[in-house]
């Protein structure tokens, strides 16, 4: 009879590796141990140690790396500034992306199953990162005359589309119309932002045309919507 020479389990004489620990018939014990350090094997096993994590503890885990990385990156940042110029300049703007952003990622790793509280940080970082930015930079107020009306603008048009497709009662084209219409509001408070801020006061081009045409579409789909509500067949409907 053959005996595994790592953990002597008996072997039948077919066998060409032991079934309990993997080695190889007639290898030494050493030679399992070096493929247990080796590279390929340490990946396959890490990969397995994050499989096994539950859903909260990955985003724990993901939250730390970003961290890590958005922390190390900044430092490097800030001294290679600090090296270059004796100051610090365009580190800063790259300190306050990352505050935003790690921010976003702490709220969706921390606020679980509240799309509501998800938007409302988003927002709030969003816009604190547009007023830093203001803060740092010389003579500019972009971020508080453009950036933030744009921002609130959008997250309240977000905020819109998630209630109306809460309270509907079915789902369907209506939240592809919705969408549409949300889309040509939000075009026309970016350009209604962009020619009160250049020209102090609020015009609109491109933006009528533009959500006019979303709003068109916006109404075939709630048509569709609505006949195919009433019962008619999607197939008939379209004469397929």
């Amino acid at each position: 009879m053959k005996y595994c020479n790592n953990c002597g389990v008996e072997l039948d004489h077919d066998m060409i590796s032991c079934p309990l620990c993997g080695l190889v018939v007639g290898t030494e014990r050493d030679v399992l141990q070096r493929a247990e350090v080796n590279p390929t094997n340490l990946k396959g096993k890490m990969i397995r140690e994050i499989d096994s994590l539950t859903s909260d503890q990955k985003r724990q885990l993901f939250w730390q790396i970003s961290g890590i990385i958005l922390g190390a990156g900044n430092v490097a940042t800030l001294l290679i500034n600090i090296i270059i110029s004796g100051d610090l300049s365009w580190s800063k703007y790259n300190l306050v992306a990352s505050l935003a952003l790690f921010a976003n990622i702490s709220a969706f790793t921390f606020l679980k199953g509240w799309s509501v509280l998800h938007i409302t940080a988003g927002l709030l970082s969003l816009t604190g990162m547009l007023l830093l930015l203001d803060y740092i930079s010389i003579n500019s107020d972009w971020g508080t005359r453009l950036g933030v009306p744009i921002l609130l603008s959008f997250y309240a048009l977000v905020l819109m589309v998630l209630l109306l497709i809460r309270l509907s009662n079915q789902l369907g084209f209506n939240i592809l119309a919705v969408m549409f219409i949300a889309l040509g509001l939000f075009l026309l408070c970016v350009e209604g932002s962009i020619s009160l801020y250049f020209h102090n006061v609020m015009q609109f081009g491109w933006s009528i045309i533009a959500a006019a045409s979303l709003i068109s579409i916006a109404a075939v789909l709630l048509f569709v919507h609505y006949r195919l509500r009433k019962g008619s067949e999607l197939k008939r409907f379209f004469h397929i």
